[in-house]
């Protein structure tokens, strides 16, 4: 199964194509009909951009959730809003998601559901996936605070921001970026006359970027903590932040590729084949514990690792 970073690389670079073409571009006063269309093709462009963005942070958030049980640490010694949203505020997103399945296939859901409940009452357990974000139809900006603030992380959109500035994808604070996008996609679903502007869409797959990558780096540093049974981390005594994560960059200069390291004005390293050049920097990644980001040469993100 493809993973939820994997996906949502593949929605946005289809995002981006699906902004650019003709069929969402208005053409004169007098084109209409065509317009008509371009309007409802980019509304639903906007709601589908969002949702994309929206199923990263719940799956990314469940993959995360998924690994902690085979780190070894016992359930009581994660941090107390971890255990609060995997035990029984997890009833709620269970309750709202057994109403949207079909009846015949409720009991087995939630059999399968409420097992991951009740291994956390024992040594090996399985947390569930339904813990954040599942409880309502839509993530509202709150939600995404509230994950990463479970994993111990103060200030996440503010964290999230400085990264984005850092990586210059976003100037604006990205709880801003988040509410925008959802009030655009609320219009374009539930507003006949709404109308999205093209320049919007693209624009958006840079910000969804810029929080998917700021969302995805913490968490996947905090998981880190946890692997490692760190007690300063889990008691609360130290904290994450994003000024303590160096990132590498690849990015296409003429005709070559260069690979930088934040504060450091030259290029680490040169190769003509990035075929060479990033299985190599991918390397020196994991080994500094970097975030990774790899541009296209048209400067979009083309992937991201964190380390």
């Amino acid at each position: 199964m493809p993973s939820a970073k994997s996906l949502f690389l593949e929605r946005m670079h289809a995002l981006e194509t699906s902004a650019s073409i003709e069929a969402v571009t208005n053409k004169t006063l007098t084109d209409k009909a065509h317009n008509d269309v371009a309007r409802m093709l980019r509304n639903g462009l906007a709601v589908v951009g969002f949702a994309a963005l929206e199923d990263f942070v719940k799956s990314r958030t469940s993959e995360v959730l998924g690994e902690i049980g085979s780190t070894g640490i016992p359930f009581r010694d994660l941090p107390e809003g971890l255990r609060i949203a995997t035990t029984y505020e997890a009833i709620t997103a269970l309750s709202y998601q057994l109403s949207l399945r079909p009846k015949a296939d409720r009991i087995t859901y939630f059999q399968d559901h409420a097992q991951k409940l009740a291994s956390t009452a024992s040594t090996a357990y399985d947390l569930t996936p339904l813990a954040f974000g599942y409880s309502q139809a839509n993530l509202q900006e709150d939600a995404v605070k509230e994950i990463l603030k479970s994993f111990l992380i103060n200030d996440p959109w503010g964290q999230m921001t400085q990264l984005a500035s850092r990586l210059g994808l976003a100037a604006l604070p990205l709880n801003e970026t988040f509410k925008g996008a959802a009030l655009r996609r609320h219009r374009a679903a539930h507003i006949a006359h709404a109308d999205t502007p093209q320049t919007d869409l693209a624009q958006y797959v840079k910000e969804a970027l810029a929080i998917a990558i700021g969302f995805d780096t913490l968490l996947t540093r905090s998981l880190g903590h946890i692997r490692a049974h760190d007690r300063n981390y889990l008691t609360g005594r130290t904290s994450i932040s994003s000024a303590s994560i160096k990132i590498r960059s690849i990015r296409r200069t003429g005709t070559v590729w260069k690979e930088f390291i934040e504060g450091r004005s030259a290029a680490v390293k040169v190769e003509r084949d990035l075929a060479q050049l990033l299985p190599a920097t991918r390397t020196r990644a994991i080994s500094a514990k970097d975030l990774l980001v790899q541009f296209g040469s048209n400067g979009e993100v083309v992937l991201w690792e964190c380390n």
